[in-house]
This record gives structure tokens, C-alpha cells and sequence, in this order.
């Protein structure tokens, strides 16, 4: 058996489709505040977010490709929330083919690194919601130093339907 390399990369518009089938797959569905939207459309958002520089005056959103040799298997987005008081906000979701190989771990981990580089975004809080039935994700920002502050009640609407989240953050030490 040949091993396989997960890594991060900038997003690109050619990673649109493996995106796009992993945000239609159910189980993906079933946790994610999806926005519907075109091939097209995702194509430009990631063409985007992975050409923005990051530095210390970035207040955009940014995004990763999880990536396992050449296979896109999921993606990581940061949402720089207040410039001012150094404050974004992470999202990301896995291919459910790939779950439980410690892929959203490394990857966020690797987020975090680049989020709190002074030289690089200088983000001092990062925030992250999951929704309250997701215990996956949840124990994977416990992993990766998260802290529980607390549950929004109704803070997502998931298919329709308003749901709980549990609220996390990190703060740069």
C-alpha cells in the first residue's frame, strides 16, 4: 500500500467541483449552513480567497484546499471578523469518505500557525462554531486547543431548521 500525504494549499477555481460534491454529500449537509450556489460562482469565491496575501493587514476571507496526495478531500476557510481586534473566524468540513484520518486536525493546527504568525495574519482570537449534534467536529477543536465558551441557541439555520452551536475559541498565548 502506498502512503498517502495530506496538505494544505491555497484554494484554487479548479478545486470547485471536488468542493462542491463534497458540500452536496448528506452527511456533509447535515451539519453545514449551506448557501446554494453555481460552479461558476464557487470557481470565482475560490479563485479569490486563494489569491489574497496573507499579512497582518488582511481582512478578507481566506481559504485552504485539504488535500491528500492531488485529491481535494475538504476544505478550511478563515473569516478575518474584526481587523481591529485581530478576531476571525474558522470553518471547514471534510469529505466524508475521509473522516476519522485526523485530516480537519492537521489542518486546522496548520490554520492556526499561519492565523496567529505575527508576520503573517497576526490574528490574536480565533472563533469556531459546531453544531451542538456534531461531537466529531466538536472533539476535533477540543483537539486542536479550542475552548467551549458556550452555546448560541438557534445561532445556524441547517436545512431549514435553526440549531444550536456550540461557540469555541482560541486565543494566542
Amino acid at each position: 500500500m502506498v502512503a498517502q500525504r495530506m496538505y494544505l494549499r491555497r484554494c484554487r477555481a479548479s478545486d470547485a467541483p471536488a468542493i462542491l460534491a463534497i458540500r452536496a454529500h448528506p452527511v456533509t449537509r447535515r451539519f453545514q449552513p449551506m448557501i446554494p450556489g453555481t460552479l461558476d460562482r464557487l470557481e470565482q469565491i475560490l479563485a479569490e480567497r486563494g489569491s489574497l496575501p496573507l499579512t497582518p493587514s488582511q481582512s478578507s476571507k481566506l481559504q485552504w484546499t485539504i488535500m491528500v496526495d492531488e485529491t481535494p478531500v475538504g476544505w478550511i476557510s478563515l473569516d478575518i471578523t474584526h481587523r481591529k481586534h485581530h478576531i476571525a473566524s474558522l470553518g471547514y468540513a471534510v469529505d466524508p469518505h475521509w473522516h476519522g484520518r485526523g485530516l480537519a486536525t492537521t489542518a486546522i493546527r496548520e490554520v492556526v500557525a499561519i492565523s496567529f504568525d505575527r508576520q503573517s495574519l497576526a490574528i490574536e482570537r480565533l472563533e469556531a462554531v459546531a453544531a451542538v449534534g456534531n461531537v466529531a467536529s466538536r472533539r476535533v477543536l477540543e483537539k486542536c486547543g479550542f475552548e467551549l465558551e458556550g452555546i448560541a441557541r438557534g445561532y445556524l439555520i441547517v436545512s431549514e431548521q435553526r440549531v444550536d452551536h456550540a461557540r469555541y475559541a482560541l486565543v494566542r498565548d
